[in-house]
């Protein structure tokens, strides 16, 4: 792909003016406003650029850039106008009304909210996830030593890949081989598969923490715990004709079967 098509840097050392002009209408070197849902570095990015614009524009005009964007042209000043050029040429994300950023505003705007204002009736009880033994706290804290680097190293590698651009197979291994290292050192600690799930289980969902190190180390005692305490059997939605579920214009039924118990 030609550095033309993305690189502002390169359009601008043109020569034929025409080119460069046309060059410079349709070079796409941000992001589309959308995929700031994709990464969250470039959400960071743009709230942060917006935070301040607003606070610059608040200070240095008493009105927000929204406010400024919205009245007429004519009443702007030189300054105003020259503030939100600026704005609009530095600003992180590409505002351009493709499909996928209209798309994305209009979920913005009926979800605008909801998700801030709706607040669970009762917070998730993680026991139904534990084995119920009893464990030493000496064992507790040599785990939690293990979780902490666990979640040292894994920030590492992530901010490792980023930089160095590693690819997601080659990131996944990397990942596997963290997870299959900490699962023979909290083995090593606590042999107990009970005991090793109680104890993950506690660190990790008593305080707001990442739940990733649990469901890694001892995802399938988690699940047998579970299956336990329902006597293994699941149950799922299935298509039927005369099902009392609806969904996306098909009925489903409420479909149970039981799930052999591995451990036998």
């Amino acid at each position: 792909m030609p550095k033309s098509w993305y690189d502002r840097h390169v359009v601008n050392k043109f020569d034929d003016d025409s080119k460069k002009d046309f060059y410079r209408s349709i070079v796409a070197d941000k992001k589309p406003y959308f995929m700031r849902y994709i990464y969250p570095s470039l959400m960071k990015q743009y709230n942060t650029y917006i935070s301040n614009t607003n606070r610059n524009a608040l200070r240095e005009f008493q009105v927000t850039v929204p406010e400024m964007m919205s009245a007429p042209y004519e009443s702007l000043t030189d300054r105003q106008r020259e503030f939100l050029r600026y704005y609009g040429y530095r600003m992180p994300v590409g505002l351009n009304n493709c499909v996928m950023n209209r798309i994305c505003r209009r979920f913005e705007e009926e979800f605008d909210g909801i998700i801030k204002k709706s607040k669970p009736e009762m917070q998730f009880d993680y026991t139904i996830l534990k084995s119920g033994v009893e464990y030493s706290m000496s064992r507790y804290y040599s785990i939690r030593k293990l979780y902490e680097d666990y979640n040292r190293q894994l920030r590492n590698l992530a901010i490792f890949s980023k930089y160095e651009r590693v690819d997601g197979t080659d990131l996944k291994i990397e990942i596997d081989q963290l997870n299959y290292e900490f699962r023979k050192e909290c083995t090593k600690v606590c042999p107990n598969e009970e005991t090793l799930c109680d104890i993950i289980l506690d660190l990790c969902y008593s305080k707001s923490s990442t739940k990733k190190f649990a469901w890694e180390m001892c995802g399938k005692t988690i699940i047998h715990n579970l299956l336990e305490r329902n006597s293994h059997k699941i149950s799922f939605p299935e298509l039927s004709e005369s099902g009392d579920i609806y969904y996306c214009g098909k009925a489903f039924s409420e479909h149970e079967i039981e799930i052999p118990d591995d451990s036998d």
